[in-house]
Formats: C-alpha cells, sequence, structure tokens
C-alpha cells in the first residue's frame, strides 16, 4: 500500500482520479487547494497494486471492521503496548509477535481513523511499517511455531497489502486468545 500525491489543474481532478482508480485499488481521494499555484489542487489517494491477473489469486483480506470486531477500545489496545514496550526493553520470545501484531493493529486502527477523518499524517506510513516488520518475522518463524501466522506470509498479497495481512492475523489471534475472557470495554 502507498500513497499519491498528484498536484493538477483543478479541472483534470476527474480525469487523474479516475486514471488511479482504472490503475490501482484506491481509498477515497482527498481534495485540497494548491498552495502556491491558484487554479490547481493537491489530490492525496491510498493505493495499492491490482492484483496480477495471471498470478496467484488475490487473498481476501477481512475487511477492518470484520478484523477488529469486538476488539478493545484503541485506547486500551495503545497503552497495552507503551506498557508493554516500557516493562520490557528489547522485548523478545514467543510474546514477541503478539506484541508485533497488537502494536500493528493498533497503528492500522489509528491509520483509519486518519484516513476516515481526512487528515494527512504518516500514521498509514507507521501502520504499513510495523505490518512489514510482523511479515518480516512471521517469515522468519518455523511453519510449526506460534509465529507462523495463519496465511503463509510468502504469498504475493502479503507483500502487496501488509495492513490487509495483519488484518487477518489481528482477527486470527484475537478469535483465538481474546474471545473467551473479553476485556470488559470494548469497542462499540
Amino acid at each position: 500500500m502507498f500513497e499519491i500525491r498528484v498536484i493538477c489543474d483543478a479541472a483534470d481532478a476527474g480525469p487523474v482520479t479516475a486514471a488511479l482508480e482504472a490503475a490501482f485499488r484506491t481509498g477515497a481521494v482527498r481534495r485540497y487547494p494548491s498552495r502556491s499555484t491558484p487554479g490547481r489542487e493537491r489530490l492525496y489517494v491510498t493505493a495499492d497494486h491490482r492484483p496480477d491477473p495471471g498470478g496467484q489469486p488475490a487473498a481476501l483480506w477481512p475487511s477492518p471492521d470484520a478484523a477488529y470486531a469486538g476488539a478493545p477500545f484503541l485506547t486500551d489496545e495503545l497503552t497495552w503496548v507503551a506498557e508493554t514496550a516500557a516493562a520490557a526493553a528489547g522485548y523478545s520470545g514467543p510474546g514477541n509477535r503478539v506484541f508485533c501484531l497488537r502494536k500493528a493493529a493498533a497503528l492500522d486502527r489509528l491509520a483509519l481513523l486518519d484516513d476516515a477523518i481526512n487528515v494527512s499524517t504518516a500514521s498509514a506510513e507507521a501502520a504499513t511499517d510495523a505490518a512489514r516488520r510482523l511479515l518480516a518475522l512471521d517469515r522468519n518463524a518455523d511453519g510449526d511455531s506460534p509465529g507462523a501466522g495463519t496465511v503463509p506470509p510468502h504469498t504475493l498479497d502479503a507483500a502487496r497489502d501488509p495492513r490487509g495481512y495483519i488484518r487477518q492475523e489481528y482477527a486470527a489471534w484475537h478469535r483465538q486468545h481474546l474471545a473467551a475472557g473479553r476485556p470488559a470495554r470494548q469497542a462499540p
């Protein structure tokens, strides 16, 4: 996943947006006036490559709503991540995957909030970086280890959409580890 910025004449914004949607899987396009040239616009869009029709079939990642259904409040997740990081410098061992997973999921949820309110921050980039760290961890794990993941991390789709991979892994982890003893506070 990546972010595209285009500066164009206001009259060209529609055709440019249509071309981007034809070439990539895109999110909502955010439009702002140009800072330097009147009559021009800045377009920001989160995009991802379309699946290769001749290659592997695209993985069907869960939607954010499905992946984070029943998840603890985002503030609770962020608190857990911060407390865990503070309590154990150089956090490692089998729990390292859980830490990386929950951190990446929390950052993904933050980026989704920023996108929903049309705030342009580095949260999407931070979420993608955290997702790539979990992918790297899962790629180096044995297939039988608890850090291997539920979807093979070597698939092309995981590399193309690391945040989709995070959603899949978080949903599976959440069902397995939190469903029996849900925290008292959950997101609505």
